[in-house]
């Protein structure tokens, strides 16, 4: 175990230290002491451990390094491509909009042959996992992380070996794919026939659940389930991994028993149903672990060996850490090895320790002993702890289990014979709804899912706590050793292992957020796209403006502004004003109220012309003059209150009209205010009672020529000006004539397009642009202060 630790290790330091160095030498130092209690040969073994490091670390920087030469290839100028390639898995297709991976066979501009993108392909096509094919296509290079706590597109892209991603304007499959191409277009064409007979023979609500649960295509999967997922501790669920590979090989080896086999011929069925799976489902870094190592185990019994489950992690760890080393950096191949290892050596320990009450506890074991090996990953990447999980799996795994039988048998009698699957797609539809009942009471429990912040001392204890257990606890390898009492240093590993994994669990139930320093504030615009999202940190309470945008695929409050809530450490937004009704400020309202508790939401006062949106999610009417803080002072500038007709002027299309009537917010005082102008247009910032010296100015309307008008500017004088605007928006947002009123007033313009999340601490003295990618914000440069200096750190209070 710990030879592949070393090489995972190597790979994950020499791509780039993407898990912090002091935690992955916390996991290697515990690595060598638990070999070095054991082995005979303790200085060969930790030469042996540090010759597999450094292989894994060349090996690492050689699969950068081969990416940064792809990439600087395509260059960031969005020259359209010609490109002949292959397709290297099936392309999801749930959403309608089909995504593949293709490996470049030639180019025009040329680029280096096996270079891989992922690309969006054309509505309604055809191509299948095996074809080549001729795109004409667009490639953009990906960004790294855009938000604090979100997702890095970059990081994602390393991990599956991507050079780049884009959009396919044309795919059109070539013939010729030889003899050799058949087995995949094969396996790819009965992926094909399940999913038509899935489609046909189930609603579209079960068809949300069944789909990702047998063939791993999420893309069709809600938003709103895939939250309630999240918070239920379910999602592994729909993540093709050991889980489903167990029960599919069980099944396959009841077969073969019914049939008169013996432990060979089990054997064998079950390594050739998971071979047969992944090869339906795809390459998947999760569920080619699980495959691997059910051939591994099959392997073991047909030669007559004993191979146990963490040697068997161990060996299909190494295997496909060899073939694919960006995938020591994907977030389901790190969680399915870490899962399984808990239930390998963690499981046993639990069950030990349960005594008389293991009747009880037993259905929890599992889920529980996965997720104290995960917990480190989870923290690291999710920044927040499911408290229901437990529960919620005990009651969801074999509902997801029955669910995932009942609809192969669905799909398979009903291709073999015409209207024998109904029978089976009854009873699917039964079980996803109760696994979706499952999922979405969890969810709703107060606290499911906690937030846990990033502070870097409670995962290193959790990666400390995690890696000592694992090491210390599997269990003997002989008979002999059986009958022993464990070494001493084993036993303290295990209960210092236990240890730190309950100070890390302690320190998550009392994290508390991040808060600016006394006196400051923080303003955090979150790159959303096309819309707004602002957080605004005081010293006692977080706040949120608006919440970003909401489409079919795509929903804001759940992808980008609850994972930074989570990440900062936020259970609590003291308020949530929702400035106006327009889809891209209100979309993503209702996700972050599922993720954090809100105190109070604050409209504007309805209108004949501009309902608003306070109706719908309960919120107070607020309109000119109302004050919402003290200190710093929050004060409402406009609209006008309710029975004063000015707002929204007469004869204004309704959504214009809207966006008149939206809230204006002024925090601060004297010379450190901030104006937050929502999408109000140039004649109501007329109308707005401000004195001139603004430090930071939100842009109205995403820097549209409507608003930004040059007297107002020339008033207010802004300092710095944000604009919250989407990349390439069809808009044309900020207009040109917007940026240069914008420099003839002498502002220095921030743009979200162009450097991702924006965070500011601003107060009387000034205001400074914190850096926060390299984790809690600090100091980076004076954006425009009017402080001679001063500065100080940013704390957790």
């Amino acid at each position: 175990m710990a030879m592949a630790l070393a090489v995972w290790g190597g790979l994950v330091l020499g791509g780039g230290l993407q898990i912090p160095a002091a935690l992955a030498a916390l996991t290697a130092a515990a690595s060598f002491a638990a070999l070095a209690l054991r082995a005979p040969d303790r200085t060969g073994t930790v030469a042996l451990l540090a010759a597999l490091a450094l292989a894994g670390a060349a090996r690492g920087a050689g699969h950068r390094a081969l990416l940064s030469c792809q990439r600087a290839a395509i260059g960031a100028d969005g020259t359209p491509w010609r490109i002949e390639g292959r397709l290297a898995g099936p392309p999801p297709r749930e959403s309608g909009e089909p995504t593949g991976v293709l490996v470049v066979e030639r180019a025009r501009p040329p680029l280096a042959a096996g270079t891989r993108v992922r690309l969006r392909l054309p509505e309604g096509s055809t191509v299948e996992w095996g074809d080549r094919v001729q795109a004409l296509a667009r490639l953009e290079l990906p960004p790294g992380a855009r938000n604090p706590g979100g997702f890095d597109a970059r990081a994602a892209a390393d991990a599956a070996a991507l050079a780049a991603t884009g959009r396919a304007f044309t795919a059109i499959a070539l013939p010729g794919g030889g003899a050799g191409a058949w087995p995949g277009l094969t396996v790819a064409r009965w992926r094909r026939a399940l999913e038509r007979r899935l489609d046909a023979g189930l609603s579209p609500e079960a068809r949300e659940l069944v789909v990702p649960l047998v063939l791993g295509d999420r893309s069709g999967l809600s938003s709103d389930l895939n939250a309630d997922l999240r918070a239920a501790g379910l999602i592994h669920l729909l993540a093709l991994s050991g889980l489903h590979v167990m029960w599919l090989a069980a099944v396959a080896r009841g077969l073969a028993a019914a049939l008169g086999g013996g432990v060979r011929a089990r054997a064998l069925a079950g390594a050739l149903c998971a071979a047969l799976y992944a090869g339906i489902a795809g390459p998947l870094p999760s569920l080619m672990r699980a495959a691997t190592g059910e051939t591994l185990g099959a392997i073991a019994r047909l030669r007559g060996c004993a191979l146990d489950p963490v040697q068997a992690l161990a060996v299909s760890a190494l295997v496909l850490l060899t073939v694919a080393p960006g995938w020591a950096d994907d977030l389901g191949f790190q969680l399915s090895c870490a899962a399984t290892l808990g239930l390998a050596t963690v499981g046993p320990w639990l069950d030990g320790c349960a005594g008389r009450a293991r009747r009880w506890l037993a259905p929890f074991i599992p889920t529980a002993s996965a997720q104290l090996t995960a917990l480190p990953l989870l923290l690291a990447r999710f920044h927040a702890v499911s408290w229901v999980g437990a529960l919620s799996n005990l009651l969801a795994v074999p509902v997801a289990g029955l669910l995932l039988v009942a609809a192969w048998l669905a799909a398979v009698s009903e291709i073999a014979l015409p209207g024998a699957g109904r029978l089976w797609a009854g009873a699917c539809e039964v079980l996803a709804a109760l696994l979706r009942a499952i999922a979405t009471g969890a969810a709703r429990l107060p606290g499911a899912m906690v937030s846990a912040g990033a502070e870097p001392g409670v995962l290193a204890c959790a990666w400390t706590g995690a890696a000592l257990l694992a090491l210390a606890l599997p269990g003997p390898r002989t008979l002999d050793a059986r009958d022993r009492a464990p070494p001493a240093p084993r036993v303290a590993a295990a209960l210092a292992g236990a240890l730190a994994l309950a100070v890390a669990l302690a320190c998550v139930a009392t994290a508390r957020p991040l808060r600016p320093p006394q006196g400051r504030a923080w303003l955090v615009a979150l790159d959303v796209g096309q819309g707004d999202a602002l957080a605004l940190g005081f010293d006692d309470a977080w706040w949120l403006v608006d919440a970003g945008p909401r489409t079919p695929g795509f929903d804001a409050g759940q992808t980008l502004v609850a994972p930074f809530l989570r990440w900062a450490g936020v259970r609590r937004l003291g308020w949530l004003l929702l400035t106006h009704d327009d889809g891209d400020h209100v979309g993503g309202a209702g996700a972050v109220c599922r993720a954090v508790s809100v105190e109070r939401i604050g409209a504007p006062p309805e209108h004949p012309r501009a309902p608003g949106p306070g109706e719908r999610f309960g919120a107070v009417a607020l309109a000119r003059g109302d004050t919402l803080r003290g200190s710093p002072p929050a004060v409402i500038l406009w609209p006008p209150p309710r029975d004063e007709p000015a707002a929204p002027p007469a004869g204004r299309p309704l959504t214009s009209a809207d966006n008149a009537a939206g809230l204006v917010l002024q925090v601060g005082e004297a010379g450190g205010r901030a104006l937050f102008l929502a999408d109000v247009d140039s004649t109501v910032e007329e109308s707005l009672a401000v004195a001139p010296g603004v430090l930071i100015l939100k842009v109205a309307h995403h820097g549209s020529a409507s608003s930004s008008g040059a007297r107002f500017l020339a008033r207010v004088r802004p300092a710095l000006a944000l604009l919250s605007v989407g990349a390439r928006n069809h808009f044309g947002h900020p207009s040109p004539v917007v940026l240069g009123r914008l420099a003839a007033a002498g502002t220095q313009v921030r743009r979200t397009d162009r450097e991702g999340a924006l965070w500011l601490e601003w107060s009387r003295e000034g205001v400074q642009l914190l850096e926060w990618r390299a984790g809690e914000p600090c100091r980076s440069r004076s954006v425009r202060s009017r402080a001679a200096d001063g500065a100080r750190a940013p704390a957790r209070r």
